[in-house]
C-alpha cells in the first residue's frame, strides 16, 4: 500500500546500525559438546533473579577429527534433557536474550554462526560460517551437531591451529552430507579454545526447491549513491533468514518505473542510484536471497493522467480517484490502454535483473467508475485483479520463466477472488478493524485454504515509528505477542529489513529502531520458524484447536491453578492452537494472561505472567515415540524431551499426561508417534 512519511523520513540521515555479539565465557562451563544453554549467565547480568542455570550431561563418544578446514562427520549423538529454567518472580522473559553492547563491554571473547544463505537450494551444500574472536591467542576446536526437529542427523568436529587474539576468524563448516530435499534443520556448535569450553552457540537454516516454499519476506528502502558499497543490510537479512526482500519504492516514477540516468529523484524527493539497487540485488542473490520489485498496479503521476484521462478510474461525482493529488488510481481492465503499458514496464524491470515483482493496491477505490468511448460504466476491482495478475505473469515469464509475484491484499481485500491467481503467495496487509491478536488468525487461516499457498502479512509496528515512538520495553513486548500469533498460526510476516529495523507504517521509510536486546530476540524467533517449518507451515497440518479442546471437548485438556486456558484468543488467558498431520500432534501456548491489551499493533505495560508447570493430558491412540517443548523465548530453541506417562482420563480411557515447565511469550508442545501404528498398554 503507497503511503507517505508524516515527517522528515528517515532517508533523509544515514541511520546508524548496530552489530549483535555473543560472548564465549560464562559463570557456568557445561561439559557436553552440543550443550546449547550455558549462555545463562548472558541473562545473569541482566535479570537479577535467574539464578541457576541449564545443565544437560551427554556421552561424549570419540569423534575422528581432521585439521580445518575439512571437518570429521561421524555418527550424531542423542541429546538429553535441558532443564526448566529459574522462577522469574512471577514475571516472564520473554523480552529476550542480553543486551549485546553490555555482552561487548564486559566480555573479550565472542562467537557467532551464520548460514551462508539465507536459504539453499535442493541438492546444494550448507555451510554454516563460525565467527571466533579471542582474548588469548590459542588453537579453537569444535563440535557440532545437525538436527532436524529432536533428530540429530549429522555431527562434526573441526579444529584450527593457533587464532591470533583480537580478530575475527571465520571458520567455515560444510554440511555436504544432508539429503537433497526440502527440509529444515538447527545447527549447534560448542567452541574450547585449548582446553576451556568458551562458549556454544545456534543457528537455523533449510532447503527447498522455491522460496515460495517458505517466504521469510524482508524489505529495504535506502538505495542513495551513499548505501554503496555498504553490505551490512545483506548481511543481516542472511543472518536472520530472510529469503526475499522487496525493494520499496526503488523506482523512478509509478508510471514509468526505470530512469534514464543512474541517479535519479523520485516523486517524494528521495534520492535513489540503479548502481546501488543492482549491487544490492548481486549481493542478495549470492546469500540465496529473491530481490522483488515493489509495483503498483495503477498509479499514475498527474500529468501522465491528465495526458490520458481514458486510463483513469472516476469517482461519481466525476474526479479521478487519486492519493494526495499526484498518483492516480488507473484502469486495469484488460482492455485498457493503462494495461498494456504498465504491464510493458513491468516485463523492462525484470530485464533490468529483478527476480520478481510485488504488486501493490491502495486499498481503495473497491469499485469505479471508466470511462470508455464517451461510455460510463462501473468496475469492481476485485474481479479485475486475478485477470491482472495473470498478464502480469504471463508477460514476465516471458522475460525469465522464474520470475516471482506477490500481490498486496490490503485489509484482507480480496483474497477470496486473487488467492488462486498465478502469483507464488498469498500476502496480506493488515489493518484494523483487524485489531486484535485474535483477529490475525482467521485472516491466515482463510487465505491459506482458499489458495493452498503459505501466507505473508504486513502488519506494520506504529509504536516503533521514530516520529512518535511509544516506551521501547512495552512496544517490544507487544512486538514479540505479535510475531508469536503470527508464526504459530502458520503466517510470516514481513518486519525485518533496512539497517536492522523494523517496518513501522506503510511508508518503509519511517523504520524504527530496536534495542539491541530485542535484536537477540529476533533472532531466536527467526532461527525457530526455520528449525520447526515442518511442525508450522505444513500444509498437512490440519487445525483441531476447536473440536479437540475447549468447551465439550476432552481430547486435549489443560489445567494450571488460577489460569485459563482458551481455544479463542482472550484477554488474560492462554491461547490454545493445536495442529496435527501424521506423525505430530502440535499444540501452541501463546500466553495472554497479565497483559492490559490484546491489540496486535499496540504496546504492552506489562510482560505476560511468568507461568509454570501447566498439566496437559492428551488422549493419543498412536505409539508415542516422544514429546518435545521448545520455544524462541529462552537461550536456545533446541527442543527438549518431557517426561511423560499414561493415566486414567475421562471415563476411565487412557491418556498422555506430561507438564510443561514454562510458558513466557509462546511455548510450542508437539508429540512424535508412529503413524497408523496402535499405542499398546
Amino acid at each position: 500500500m503507497l503511503a507517505f512519511p508524516t515527517q522528515n523520513p528517515l532517508w533523509r540521515q544515514k541511520k546508524p546500525f548496530g552489530t549483535a555479539y555473543i560472548p564465549l565465557k560464562g559463570s557456568h562451563i557445561l561439559e557436553s559438546p552440543i550443550a546449547v544453554w550455558n549462555f545463562i549467565s548472558i541473562f545473569l547480568s541482566v535479570v537479577a533473579d535467574l539464578t541457576e542455570a541449564f545443565s544437560r550431561e551427554g556421552e561424549d563418544l570419540p569423534i575422528p577429527c581432521l585439521i580445518f578446514p575439512t571437518c570429521a562427520v561421524g555418527a550424531a549423538q542423542p541429546f538429553t534433557a535441558l532443564q526448566p529454567a529459574p522462577n522469574n518472580g512471577g514475571k516472564s522473559i520473554c523480552e529476550g536474550s542480553a543486551d549485546m553492547s553490555d555482552q561487548m563491554k564486559s566480555q573479550n571473547s565472542y562467537l557467532t554462526v551464520t548460514p551462508t544463505k539465507g536459504q539453499y537450494a535442493i541438492g546444494e551444500t550448507a555451510v554454516m560460517n563460525l565467527s571466533v574472536t579471542l582474548a588469548q591467542e590459542s588453537p579453537v576446536v569444535c563440535d557440532w551437531t545437525v538436527y532436524r526437529l529432536h533428530h540429530p542427523v549429522l555431527k562434526g568436529s573441526c579444529q584450527r591451529a593457533a587464532l591470533a587474539a583480537g580478530e575475527t576468524h571465520i571458520l567455515p563448516i560444510s554440511l555436504a552430507d544432508l539429503p537433497a530435499e526440502s527440509g529444515a534443520y538447527g545447527f549447534y556448535v560448542s567452541v574450547k579454545a585449548g582446553e576451556e569450553q568458551i562458549g556454544e552457540t545456534e543457528t537455523a537454516f533449510d532447503f527447498a526447491g522455491h522460496w515460495r516454499e517458505a517466504p521469510r519476506y524482508g524489505f529495504l528502502s535506502d538505495f542513495s549513491p551513499e548505501d554503496g558499497g555498504d553490505d551490512s543490510d545483506t548481511e543481516y537479512l542472511n543472518r536472520h533468514h530472510i529469503n526475499i526482500v522487496q525493494y520499496y519504492d526503488w523506482m523512478w516514477r509509478h508510471d514509468r518505473l526505470l530512469p534514464e540516468e543512474d541517479t535519479f529523484t523520485d516523486p517524494m524527493g528521495k534520492v535513489s542510484s540503479l548502481a546501488v539497487i543492482r549491487e544490492k540485488i548481486s549481493a542478495l542473490r549470492k546469500r540465496g536471497i529473491a530481490s522483488i520489485a515493489y509495483a503498483a498496479v495503477y498509479g499514475g503521476l498527474t500529468d501522465y493522467a491528465e495526458e490520458h484521462p481514458e486510463q483513469v478510474l472516476y469517482r461519481a461525482d466525476g474526479k479521478s480517484y487519486n492519493l494526495i493529488d499526484l498518483f492516480h488510481i488507473m484502469d486495469i481492465s484488460p482492455d485498457s490502454a493503462w494495461t498494456e503499458h504498465i504491464v510493458g514496464e513491468f516485463a523492462k524491470v525484470i530485464g533490468f535483473g529483478f527476480d520478481g515483482l510485488h504488486l501493490d493496491q491502495y486499498g481503495f477505490p473497491k469499485k469505479a467508475v471508466r470511462r470508455v468511448d464517451g461510455k460510463a460504466s462501473v468496475v469492481a476491482l476485485k474481479e479485475l485483479y486475478p485477470a491482472f495478475i495473470a498478464k502480469v505473469r504471463e508477460a514476465v515469464d516471458q522475460v525469465r520463466e522464474d520470475t516471482g509475484l506477490i500481490f498486496n491484499n490490503v485489509s484482507n481485500y480480496p483474497p477470496q477472488t486473487t488467492a488462486t491467481a498465478p502469483q507464488d503467495v498469498v500476502y496480506v496487509e493488515v489493518w484494523d478493524p483487524v485489531s486484535q491478536l485474535g483477529h490475525l488468525k482467521p485472516v491466515i487461516d482463510r487465505a491459506r485454504e482458499l489458495s493452498g499457498k503459505q501466507v505473508i502479512l504486513a502488519a506494520y509496528l506504529p509504536a516503533f515509528n521514530p516520529h512518535d515512538p511509544k516506551d521501547q520495553s512495552e512496544s517490544e513486548t507487544g512486538a514479540q505477542l505479535a510475531m508469536g500469533a503470527i508464526f504459530a498460526n502458520g503466517g510470516y510476516h514481513l518486519l525485518l529489513g533496512e539497517h536492522e529495523n523494523i517496518l513501522t507504517q506503510a511508508y518503509y521509510p519511517d523504520y524504527g529502531e530496536v534495542s539491541e536486546k530485542f535484536k537477540g530476540t529476533i533472532q531466536h524467533y527467526y532461527d525457530f520458524i526455520v528449525q520447526y517449518r515442518e511442525l508450522l507451515y505444513d500444509h498437512d497440518l490440519d487445525d483441531i484447536s476447536l473440536t479437540f479442546s475447549g468447551g465439550i471437548n476432552q481430547e486435549i485438556v489443560f489445567s494450571k491453578d488460577g489460569v485459563a486456558f482458551d481455544p479463542h484468543q482472550t484477554l488474560g488467558k492462554v491461547w490454545t492452537i493445536i495442529k496435527e498431520k501424521p506423525g505430530y500432534t502440535v499444540i501452541h501456548l501463546l500466553n495472554h494472561t497479565g497483559i492490559d491489551n490484546d491489540v496486535w499493533h499496540e504496546p504492552k505495560k506489562q510482560r505476560p505472567d511468568l507461568i509454570e508447570n501447566i498439566v496437559v493430558r492428551a488422549e493419543i491412540l498412536e505409539e508415542v515415540e516422544g514429546v518435545y517443548v521448545a520455544s524462541p523465548d529462552g537461550s536456545s530453541v533446541l527442543p527438549t524431551p518431557l517426561a511423560y506417562a499414561w493415566v486414567s482420563g475421562p471415563d476411565g480411557r487412557p491418556v498422555l499426561e506430561f507438564t510443561v515447565p514454562r510458558l513466557d511469550c509462546w511455548t510450542m508442545v508437539y508429540i512424535a508417534t508412529k503413524a497408523g501404528v496402535a499405542v499398546r498398554l
